[in-house]
């Protein structure tokens, strides 16, 4: 059965079956930052490929300190396990469910645990035909707490700058990240500047308030066709909220306008669910009707006290 790890190469089309493992979330609390997900050594997550790269099936596991029904520790844990319906009663998610179990002995785990939403009877059938008993039913709740300001935290007040990305704070830049629901608005730091590396025309940016690294900025910088994009951009989840954006496209769109016919911004978004569509127009963006890659794209008119229409 072809049972692999998840890979870098995989993340639409793992992004592609999590939305239909879980059809009633927005897009944007289902796209989770695969780098991040790989890099850590507490979960995993197995893909069924059919041999020519495309995914039938996933499964994603961890390993918990503790799990309702088990009485050990640490314990692995399905986080989730979907198979395709055409590809369903073929053994494929025993497969699949075996990887993890494999995956989680290995790491010292005696026990595995799972659970599912109440009334779904299709996932308590599967995990029965895998040898899992069900030992308790709960209702669970979740309350969403304000982070508080730390010591070392910039005031609201702090300037904001944009300053190249070198040796000393590429580290820093890659190790920012959006709060999780955001995770399918923009890419990983990391790839940015990889496709930076190899793209003449990026113009990648580490976003300051005071001396505390915030965020990010890469531009589309072409002057010899006067075309002007916003590849990137995106502020750590620690500091969103406080202006510090804002000032950032102010910046930005400053830059612009002292590059040959930098007279206007273009700029796309994913138009789900908790998106920053709403930001954008705040700072006078405007859609042009054109959807590039399956984004809606927005132009800002920046001449001094033109009107904001896109062109």
């Amino acid at each position: 059965m072809p049972v692999r790890p998840l890979t870098f190469d995989d993340e639409a089309q793992w992004w592609a079956m999590r939305a239909r493992l879980w059809p009633d979330l927005s897009p944007d609390e289902l796209h989770e930052n695969v780098y991040s997900f790989l890099r850590a050594g507490d979960q995993v997550a197995f893909v069924w490929d059919d041999g020519s790269g495309r995914l039938g099936g996933f499964v994603e596991a961890s390993l918990r300190r503790y799990a309702e029904g088990c009485v050990t520790s640490p314990v692995g844990f399905l986080e989730a396990w979907w198979v395709a319906p055409e590809h369903r009663m073929r053994g494929i998610g025993r497969a699949l469910a075996g990887a993890a179990e494999a995956w989680a002995a290995e790491n010292g785990c005696v026990e595995m645990g799972s659970d599912a939403v109440l009334g779904n009877d299709l996932a308590r059938a599967a995990h029965a035909a895998l040898g899992f008993i069900e030992e308790e039913r709960l209702v669970t709740f979740a309350k969403r707490l304000a982070r508080p300001a730390g010591p070392d935290d910039p005031a609201a007040d702090a300037v904001v700058t944009l300053r190249p990305v070198d040796g000393e704070n590429v580290r820093d830049v890659c190790d920012l990240d959006v709060a999780s629901p955001q995770r399918g608005f923009v890419a990983p730091n990391a790839v940015s500047l990889a496709e930076a590396y190899v793209a003449p025309r990026a113009w990648p940016r580490a976003i300051y308030a005071g001396e505390t690294l915030v965020g990010f900025v890469m531009l589309w910088d072409d002057d010899e066709k006067e075309s002007y994009y916003l590849w990137r951009f995106m502020i750590d989840r620690r500091y969103q909220r406080r202006g510090f954006g804002r000032r950032a496209m102010e910046l930005t769109e400053e830059y612009v306008r002292t590059r040959a016919g930098g007279d206007r911004l273009a700029l796309s978004y994913v138009p789900d669910p908790g998106g920053p569509e709403d930001f954008y127009r705040s700072l006078g963006y405007a859609p042009t009707g054109r959807v590039i890659e399956g984004e809606l794209e927005m132009v800002k008119d920046l001449r001094d006290g033109a009107a904001d229409a896109p062109a």
